[in-house]
């Protein structure tokens, strides 16, 4: 009997522990190891995929096609069109105006928002923390510029915090906040802690980088987007900007085009990682050889050939010849159609009509359009010329107005190299130019604000914002028939009509802070 009970203490031991690490391990043994989940996730892929989307959705793009393209492109009269884009003539189209927001949203709050959350108290994460901190700047500085006041504090915490209607913070607070959160990001960067790899799609691409330099790229861009929020306050505040423009110069600002910020694109992967702008304009859809659908604007093309500017010979082609000999190259006026005889604004009436769409210059897509090309965020060229007009205010950020202005307008030159190596213009061309077109500080915000218009091509988005601040270039606006502004260059786009369903509440204390959903109302920084 002695025998049979240990027996049988024996085969019920394996069975008491069974159950007894059941109990202690019955979460862990119930979780589908095969189910990602948070704990597996890997924060980095979600940064790379809100810093791509950041040059444009990955589906059709329709935020880059509809707002960077259709309206600001046209707007601030780079391109021209004669067919149906909204912007060239100040149609209010909603849908077009909205996209932008309605894809920001879940294709780059979401995942930058995600990111920061579930890095911020992990040490070993320090550095993509804050630089994620930093890309979130760069996406809702974009956005609020934009719309004005928009969805910030609680954006992106649906998962998170159950959060699902946002409030709308003001865009006083907002810029407030990115300017704090630059500041404090940058200063936390470690060169001694681990940095993100591959995933780090602007400072780190092929992960071949070192630590040391990635951190200081980084911190170089947080003071250099620093720079550009700061002269977004010029019209509010200028005491405040001053403050901010002179702590992102001490910080140290983007000193080459090396240091540029941009995606580098990749043709292999289909829709989802070409460039964004050139996909629309020479790729997929071809805008750029439709007649009349996306030529180079008139007011672009008599800057570039009255001042000889040495880039025209790479940014612009004939589609009838092929040519790019810059005496060919011919810009089409803004506000026109192809509406036939009858519409006083078809295309045939315009002064100097050349008979053929096809004659009017398109964008060079063997240089700027390439699938593969660069999209650039921040640059050493768009930070000297806001460097130059600091100076010229008489901010303390080194050397003068005319210096920065020079490296500036040199930098953009030279940064069509980035593009594409054939595009190379040569110092002794650039010092031409300058020589040629020297600084006067009596017409100091025209000139750096131009060249600014100038070297923000093909980041329209960027180029609308500086124009409405600054006020440059001088722009003869179109009084097209039907048009929603009166004549006016529109001042903002316009929030979904959906968030009046989804999110009355907060959508309408937005709307009685800043005013009416028009394309007239301005943001909040862009003081009339």
């Amino acid at each position: 009997m002695k025998s049979l009970h240990k027996l049988l203490l024996v085969l019920g031991l394996p069975a008491l522990l069974l159950t007894t690490a059941c109990t202690k391990d019955f979460e862990d043994i119930n979780t589908d190891k095969n189910k990602s989940g948070e704990e597996s996730g890997v924060p980095e892929y979600n940064f790379s995929r809100a810093v791509l989307e950041f040059t444009g959705n990955s589906d059709y793009s329709y935020d880059t096609w509809r707002v960077n393209i259709i309206y600001c492109s046209m707007m601030m009269q780079q391109l021209s069109n004669a067919t149906w884009y909204a912007g060239d003539k100040y149609l209010q189209n909603d849908g077009w105006a909205s996209a932008y927001f309605e894809r920001a949203y879940p294709d780059q709050v979401k995942y930058i928002t995600d990111v920061v959350r579930v890095t911020k108290d992990n040490p070993f994460q320090t550095n993509l923390y804050n630089i994620a901190r930093i890309t979130k700047v760069l996406i809702f500085h974009r956005l609020t510029d934009i719309y004005g006041d928009i969805p910030y504090s609680e954006a992106g915490k649906g998962y998170s915090d159950r959060i699902f209607d946002p409030k709308y913070d003001a865009q006083q607070d907002i810029y407030l906040d990115m300017l704090k959160e630059l500041d404090e990001a940058a200063k936390a960067l470690d060169a001694t802690k681990q940095v993100p790899g591959q995933g780090d799609l602007i400072y780190n691409k092929g992960g071949a980088q070192n630590a040391t330099q990635i951190v200081t790229n980084w911190k170089k861009l947080a003071y250099s987007l620093m720079l550009r929020l700061s002269m977004r306050l010029t019209k509010r505040d200028e005491a405040l900007a001053k403050s901010w423009a002179e702590k992102a110069y001490a910080g140290g600002l983007i000193s080459s085009n090396a240091e540029n910020a941009y995606i580098l694109h990749d043709a292999t992967g289909g829709r989802t990682t070409v460039n964004r702008v050139s996909n629309i304009l020479s790729g997929e859809w071809n805008a750029i050889n439709t007649p009349g659908e996306a030529s180079i604007s008139k007011t672009f093309m008599d800057f570039l050939k009255n001042n000889s500017d040495p880039r025209l010979q790479y940014i612009a082609v004939v589609p009838a010849s092929n040519s790019e000999v810059p005496a060919d190259q011919l810009g089409m006026p803004n506000g026109y159609d192809t509406n036939g005889s009858s519409s006083p604004t078809d295309i045939s009436k315009a002064p100097g009509y050349p008979g053929d769409l096809k004659k009017y210059s398109v964008l060079n897509k063997n240089v700027l359009l390439k699938l593969n090309g660069p999209s650039f965020l921040v640059t050493y060229a768009q930070t000297e010329l806001l460097l130059a007009e600091a100076a010229k205010r008489g901010w303390n950020v080194g050397t003068n107005a005319a210096t920065h202005y020079n490296n500036g307008v040199k930098a953009a030159m030279e940064q069509l190299a980035q593009y594409s190596s054939t595009a190379t213009i040569s110092s002794e061309a650039i010092q031409t130019y300058l020589a040629a077109h020297p600084y006067v500080d009596a017409d100091g915000y025209n000139q750096i604000n131009t060249q600014y218009w100038a070297a923000c091509l093909l980041d329209w988005y960027e180029s609308w914002s500086n124009w409405r601040r600054s006020g440059y270039p001088q722009l003869t606006q179109v009084n097209y028939v039907g048009n929603a502004t009166g004549g006016k260059i529109p001042r903002r786009m316009l929030y979904p009509s959906t968030e009046l369903a989804s999110n009355p509440t907060h959508y309408q204390e937005a709307i009685t802070r800043q005013g009416t959903n028009a394309l007239t109302t301005p943001v909040w920084w862009d003081k009339q």
